[in-house]
């Protein structure tokens, strides 16, 4: 089967083209933070809604209250993103302190594989005959150098009023 000649070169330029496109594509930027926002409940009265920037492999710590009368503290520990059975995870570890009277008492520390961008709920009762009910909703988010740049600028920036 002969094909007209002036059907070839266009046939020729949009294999190539598919071809340079399915061989071809840009690397996302590299990734060296997560943003973690949690939303904490106790008996299913609000308690606060921190968030934080962790840089992968160190601990960021929110405290939210006043530690010399009553405060909760959360270490947050994010490692580098993984695959999980095809899908991708950041592993969250997050360590709940209950601050009395300037004393820690650890109530809380769930580990857990986050689906960037998907809630993930963590129901627990506090032991040690305390018996309260916390709920946790945690949401994780890759962000990259850029992201954290812009994020430094608007926190350096004045106000306006």
């Amino acid at each position: 089967m002969l094909i007209d000649r002036r059907f070839r070169a266009p046939v020729l330029i949009a294999s190539a083209l598919a071809i340079l496109a399915t061989t071809v594509h840009a690397d996302p930027p590299p990734t060296q933070y997560c943003e973690v926002t949690i939303d904490f409940s106790i008996d299913g009265k609000h308690v606060a809604s921190p968030s934080a920037i962790v840089a992968f492999g160190e601990e960021a710590e929110v405290m939210i209250g006043n530690p010399d009368e009553h405060a909760w503290r959360f270490r947050i520990l994010v490692d580098a993103p993984t695959v999980v059975r095809r899908v991708n995870v950041i592993p969250v570890s997050i360590a709940l302190d209950e601050i009395a009277r300037g004393e820690a008492y650890a109530k809380a520390s769930p580990e857990l594989k986050a689906v960037p961008g998907q809630r993930a709920d963590i129901e627990t009762i506090f032991g040690d005959g305390d018996g309260r009910h916390a709920h946790v909703v945690l949401v994780a988010n890759l962000r990259s150098d850029g992201d954290i740049n812009a994020l430094r600028g608007r926190a350096d920036a004045p106000e306006q009023n």
